[in-house]
This record gives structure tokens, sequence and C-alpha cells, in this order.
């Protein structure tokens, strides 16, 4: 399992330094149409698990920032943070996304309504600072293997939602903070609530 959180982890800085790159940019031009001949697969042989979504915080649930200075490797831990962090905070065709502390700002917060066309990708903020303030999360199928299913598509999570995770520490290798979700809370009465697609 810490091998497989440790290629996971590969791709989430693969997908976080594309999106470093691409910065607060205008929206890139649409790609060719290509669905004809190269059509990607969507994951849909999965479904998330039936009590991952509860009613109730996670007890004693912190900040990422404050989770990463004493958890660790097979802690239980509760965190809360926004989805975001990169331009592609879910990771495709598996069920796993990336969350920030809620003390940074996202470009959604910025007082022009056209500042980013990705505001969950906070690019305004300090690279360093950003990456010391992010977690992983996963959401695993009964062989403790990430669900193959397509978070961005399958509609119950959005970037810049207001969540509450509480699961075991997998990885902290090479800076990463990876944590197996045994449930999510959806914050309620989130300020940005009515400013999330």
């Amino acid at each position: 399992m810490q091998h497989l959180s440790s290629k996971l982890f590969v791709a989430l800085v693969a997908i976080t330094s594309f999106s470093f790159a691409i910065g607060c940019d205008k929206a890139a031009p649409p790609a060719a149409n290509t669905t004809s001949q190269t059509a990607q697969p969507v994951a849909t042989s999965a479904a998330l698990p039936a009590n991952l979504i509860v009613a109730e915080q996670p007890a004693g649930a912190v900040g990422v920032i404050e989770a990463r200075k004493s958890a660790k490797v097979g802690n239980h831990v509760a965190i809360i943070g926004r989805i975001g962090g990169t331009r592609s905070p879910f990771v495709s065709n598996r069920a796993i996304f990336t969350i920030v502390d809620q003390t940074m700002k996202s470009c959604i917060e910025m007082d022009d309504d056209e500042h980013c066309p990705r505001p969950w990708d906070y690019c305004c903020e300090d690279k360093s600072v950003l990456a010391k303030s992010m977690a992983s999360i996963e959401i695993n199928d009964e062989n403790g293997k990430p669900l193959a299913l397509a978070l961005e598509s399958e509609g119950t999570f959005k970037p810049l939602m207001l969540i509450a995770v509480d699961g075991t520490l997998q990885s902290t290798e090479g800076g990463s903070f990876v944590v197996r979700a045994d449930h999510v809370y959806k914050v309620p009465n989130d300020p940005l609530a009515s400013k999330i697609k």
C-alpha cells in the first residue's frame, strides 16, 4: 500500500507542477475535437462507499497545516480544507483528490470576478507555502486500492467545496500528506458555497 501511495504521490506532483506552470493565465484555447479517435475511458464500475458521507463533522478536525506538524504515518487524522490546490484537483478515473488548508486564499476570494478561470488552483499563493498546506485524499475499495471512479464527473464533490475528512495517514514521502478517507463531512453554511459552480 505504501508503494502504491508513493506512485500516486508522484502522479499528484506531476499534476501540481503542471498547474503551477499554467498559473493565473486565462483559459487555454479548446483542444481539437478528437473524441472519435481517442476517447478517454470513464471509470463507471465503482461507487462511493455508502457510509462515506457523514452528517457530523469528525471530532477534533484541524486544518491541514496543523495536522502536518505532528501526524505520523499510520495515525488516525481528522482534517478540514477546501478541494483544490491544482488546476485539476481530482485525479482522472481514480477516487483521489487534493484539499487545501483554509488559511490559503483561493482566487475566487479576489475582488475581481474575472481574476482567474480556475480559482481552485490557488495560483496567487506562494507555491512553496501552498505545497505545505495541501493533503491528498484517497477513497479506497475493499482491497485498499483507490476506487476506479471519476470523481470530477461523479458529482458528489466539487472544486473549492469545504470538507472535513477522517481517516488514516498513509504517506508523508517527499513532502506528501496522503490520507485514506474513512468518512467525509460536507461543511454546511460555507460562505463560498454560492460562488462554487
